[in-house]
């Protein structure tokens, strides 16, 4: 392994504290919101596993940073979010309007 490889790897790792440091903060931000009641359950439990998932990505090395600019024109709304997680779960949401 030569300098630059060193070099390259020590950035990646310390990427991947950052990253891992930020999934952490933003776990814990979840886990109070649902202590105060200001969370409910549901989405908590899908927050985690998402950062759980997020986590073994980093871990892994395959991962890619986006920018602000990569979620600009992206729209992602809590009602596709719900049936996306109604299909993954194979079930109607609780809260479904009938």
């Amino acid at each position: 392994m030569n300098n630059h490889d060193h070099d390259k790897n020590g950035t990646k790792e310390a990427e991947q504290i950052q990253i891992a440091r930020q999934i952490g903060a933003d776990v814990t931000d979840v886990f109070v919101g649902f202590v105060r009641g200001r969370v409910p359950f549901d989405e908590m439990a899908f927050g985690v596993f998402d950062a759980m998932h997020d986590l073994a990505a980093v871990a892994s090395g395959d991962y890619e940073l986006e920018t602000d600019e990569d979620h600009e024109h992206q729209h992602y709304h809590d009602h596709e979010a719900a049936e996306e997680q109604e299909d993954l779960a194979q079930e109607p949401s609780r809260n479904a309007d009938a």
